[in-house]
């Protein structure tokens, strides 16, 4: 019995060297230290700090808030609004541009109307008095008024006294500029020998051919063409005449007319023309 004591008390002994031996094993984990707890605990407990490091990582990892987005979304719909008014404001001033053009290209046509009207301008006659307005078509065989001195038809010639076929008209007139009535050609030039002096003659459209008698100077010659208005001589007093005047005649088609009716035929064709004239 004494014995066995003696086994179980060693048995016992020896279970709890193992235990002992057994239990340097077992791994201890590492206890914070109190300043890390600190550290910890103040980070926690500044909110500076966390808002501060919260707006590093949002730098960072380029994080936007609701609000911030919102913000530059209205900066957008302003720089829209913005730019849209600009638009506007630009188109205005392009429409005002085209209308300003389109203004002064009208002005230009116009004033460049009014200078063809001046180049080509019509004079309107009234047989009797000066003309008023200048026109290049027609002109009359004299500047100043008409005055018929001896009229076309039979009638008695102031020198010889006998009764005659007058062929024209007789203008008065003392050396002044004589004008082609119309366009034309010098179809003859010199002296007649029956009576009318100096003379010129122009064809006119192979029409008309118009006669300018007793003449002082003549300032064209066969085959030269002249304009409406151009000075082809100067009335005088040569041939058989009784003074300085202008014989003036027309023949249509080779037959004699009354030049008084053709110069009123060439007025009222002229004046209707400077009525309803248009460029």
């Amino acid at each position: 019995m004494k014995k066995s004591k003696i086994i179980l008390l060693g048995f016992i002994l020896m279970s709890g060297f193992s235990f002992a031996q057994f239990n340097t094993l077992i791994p201890t984990l590492p206890k914070k230290s109190e300043n890390l707890k600190i550290a910890e605990k103040s980070d926690q407990e500044d909110p500076a700090k966390q808002k501060k490091d919260k707006k590093f990582w949002k730098q960072i990892l380029n994080i936007t808030t609701k609000s911030a987005l919102k913000q530059e979304i209205d900066s957008l719909k302003m720089l829209i609004k913005e730019y849209g008014s600009v638009k506007d404001e630009r188109i205005n001033d392009i429409e005002k541009l085209k209308t300003s053009l389109t203004q002064l290209t009208q002005n230009q046509l116009e004033k460049k109307r009014e200078t063809l009207k001046k180049q080509n301008a019509v004079r309107t006659y009234d047989f009797a008095d000066e003309p008023t307005e200048y026109f290049s078509k027609i002109v009359m065989p004299l500047k100043n008024k008409l005055t018929v001195t001896s009229s076309y038809g039979t009638r008695t010639h102031p020198i010889f006294g006998s009764k005659k076929m007058h062929n024209g008209i007789d203008l008065k007139a003392s050396y002044e500029n004589v004008y082609s009535v119309i366009d034309g050609i010098v179809t003859a030039t010199g002296w007649d020998p029956k009576g009318g002096g100096n003379f010129i003659k122009v064809k006119h459209f192979n029409r008309f051919e118009t006669t300018y008698m007793h003449l002082s100077e003549i300032y064209y010659k066969i085959g030269d063409r002249v304009k409406a208005g151009f000075i082809i001589g100067k009335s005088g007093n040569t041939g058989n005449s009784t003074g300085p005047h202008l014989h003036f005649s027309v023949k249509e088609f080779g037959q004699n007319i009354n030049p008084s009716q053709f110069l009123n035929d060439l007025i009222k064709v002229n004046n209707l023309i400077a009525n309803h004239y248009e460029h």
